[in-house]
């Protein structure tokens, strides 16, 4: 009797751990990727070097940061990619978009440490191909006009950075 209940206890015991370790955390995984559908949306890297490994970097914007905001060692480094997509499988694998209006990315590399946040100026966004809260989107490989950003601190006044 009693080795037939360890027996069931082992048995249970190993049945909990498959699947708090196994089945779990494969189950939050497939809901995470698939039920969110990531492979669909446009996406932007936050570096140079993850656009580079990804192969959708174009090339360096010229910049200059006018003001900003009293923040120590403020970092900010735009620049151009191709606009890509997810694979359907896997966030590593990257799907350059084809046959859209606005093929390219106005992405930047910054210091995240710095709680703060970067707007396109309302003139900006008019002179963008096309725009969304924090990136902008363009026709051509270049910039056609001069753009401008709003740095907004916390407690501090803002700063602009002008972006060619």
């Amino acid at each position: 009797m009693m080795k037939k209940a360890f027996k069931y206890l082992i048995i249970g015991t190993i049945s909990i751990l498959f699947f708090v370790y196994i089945f779990l955390p494969f189950a939050s995984n497939y809901i995470g990727w698939y039920g969110y559908s990531k492979w669909k949306y446009r996406i932007g890297t936050d570096s140079i070097q993850e656009s580079k490994n990804r192969h959708v970097f174009v090339k360096h914007l010229n910049y200059k940061i006018i003001d900003s905001a009293g923040f120590k060692n403020f970092r900010f480094i735009p620049y151009l990619e191709k606009g890509f997509k997810f694979g359907k499988h896997s966030s590593e694998e990257t799907q350059i978009i084809q046959n859209s209006l606005y093929p390219y990315n106005i992405c930047y590399e910054r210091n995240l440490k710095d709680s703060i946040v970067l707007r396109f100026t309302e003139d900006s966004v008019k002179k963008l191909d096309s725009s969304d809260v924090a990136w902008g989107y363009s026709k051509t490989p270049y910039l056609k006009d001069t753009l401008t950003m709003i740095i907004e601190g916390p407690r501090q006044p803002t700063g602009l950075i002008k972006i060619w």
